[in-house]
């Protein structure tokens, strides 16, 4: 087994050397585009030899030899300015290559990977760079300079930004110290101690806001918008009185209003924000209402003017059920247990997925069965068949009427049948 692999793996780097000109490997193979058929002139025992005209193979992949070239695969590859010794470890032409690490372009790039590289102007000299014409330099990752960026440690500088990270920084329109933090755009000026406090003053309009755990305002145009103390656990806004307590709240507005007690009950009117995990939840609008009893986890109903939604547990997993005033959709266990469809004159019940009960009806047809097929009736616009498997079936349809019992025991159709197995008359099709 070892033998197989190492000549399996040889093979294939035998295929990869000389590559550089990537279609050589096929151009000297009976299967090239536009290449030796085998109808014309040559000599074709590939893969032991094949020759057409210069080109020609000699145990392939290993040698070939044409008008641009040669390969001894894998010591050896030239195809016209492109070589190779031992590809991928050597390659080159009359422009670039590489040996090893060592790679060359012209006379403006040459380098050896990861020590030295010259590009254009660029210099690298582990961990050293530089460029010859510009005063940029760095010694990774120690410090730097490029163009009016100036890097020391943890110490950053530019014509605009001064920064010692994570302690203090200076930039053309903000300042911090620590967890202090300062700035003025022109537009408003602020400061904020994170995370603490924050102030922010408007300059081109009259008002300020502050924000803390224990205290909030905002303030426009002369009069108070918004006042919270925290620790009387107060709040105003906007001509809104909002009275609350750790676990317990009370907002009532001209035209909603909403009071809880967290965990155990909310009850909201005219208000759409979601507040999860409260025991029982009740909220109402002008044309619809929602319960939920600790919802997402457990039961959510919803009651629209022409539609109501149910579903008991995330995501419906064990029931959920969409109905309308023409329509109705139901599901248990995401309908493997249980699925009802209801419109109009349409519907279709099933309990197992149809394997223990089904009873559907649709504009061609009808059909009723129980355990499956072990008592089935179904009509398809004039046919019939009654089926009570496997003691007896009848069918009546337009070519005419049969009936069997114990399945060909006994059995009568047009024209045949039947008796013990044994078929009499004509065969039913």
């Amino acid at each position: 087994m070892k033998r197989h692999l190492l000549v399996f793996f040889a093979l294939g780097a035998v295929f990869l050397a000389g590559c550089v000109s990537g279609d050589r490997l096929a151009r000297n193979t009976p299967f090239a585009s536009g290449g030796n058929s085998f109808y014309r002139d040559g000599i074709n025992l590939f893969p032991l030899y094949y020759q057409e005209g210069e080109n020609q193979s000699i145990l392939f992949p290993f040698i070939d030899i044409d008008d641009r070239g040669f390969a001894v695969r894998p010591f050896y590859h030239r195809d016209g300015k492109e070589q190779g010794i031992l590809w991928p470890l050597c390659a080159f032409n009359d422009k670039e290559g590489w040996i090893g690490t060592y790679f060359w372009k012209g006379t403006q790039k040459l380098g050896l990977l990861p020590f030295f590289v010259k590009n254009d102007d660029l210099w690298w000299l582990f961990p050293a760079s530089w460029y010859s014409h510009e005063r940029n330099f760095g010694v990774f990752p120690l410090l730097g300079k490029y163009k009016d960026f100036f890097w020391a440690g943890n110490v950053f500088k530019t014509d605009d930004m001064f920064l010692v990270f994570p302690i203090y920084g200076k930039g053309k329109d903000w300042s911090y110290f620590l967890n202090y933090v300062q700035g003025d755009t022109g537009v408003v000026k602020y400061y904020t101690f994170i995370p603490f406090a924050y102030y922010k003053r408007f300059l081109e309009k009259p008002g300020s806001e502050f924000y803390s755990p224990l205290f909030s305002f905002e303030f426009y145009r002369g009069s108070l918008k918004m006042l919270n103390i925290g620790i009387l656990l107060y709040h105003y806004s906007y001509g809104k009185h909002h009275v609350f307590y750790p676990i317990a709240d009370a907002d009532f507005e001209k035209d909603a209003q909403q009071f809880w007690l967290w965990p155990l009950f909310k009850y909201s009117e005219n208000h759409d924000r979601f507040s999860p995990f409260f025991l029982l939840e009740y909220q109402k609008h002008k044309s619809s209402s929602c319960l939920r009893i600790f919802y997402p986890l457990l039961f959510q109903h919803e009651s629209y003017p022409h539609s109501r939604t149910t579903q008991i547990l995330p995501w419906g997993l064990l029931w959920k059920s969409y109905i309308t005033a023409y329509r109705a959709e139901c599901k248990a266990l995401c309908g493997a247990l249980w699925s009802s469809n209801f419109e109009e004159n349409e519907y279709d019940y099933r309990m197992l997925g149809g394997l223990l009960f089904r009873n559907s009806k649709d504009a061609d047809s009808r059909r009723f069965s129980l355990l499956y097929k072990f008592f089935s009736y179904h009509k398809f616009k004039d046919d019939v068949k009654w089926e009570f498997f496997p003691f007896a079936k009848i069918m009546k349809t337009a070519k005419g009427d049969s009936w069997s019992f114990c399945w060909k025991l006994l059995e009568k159709h047009d024209g045949g049948g039947h008796i013990f197995f044994i078929p009499w008359g004509k065969e039913n099709k």
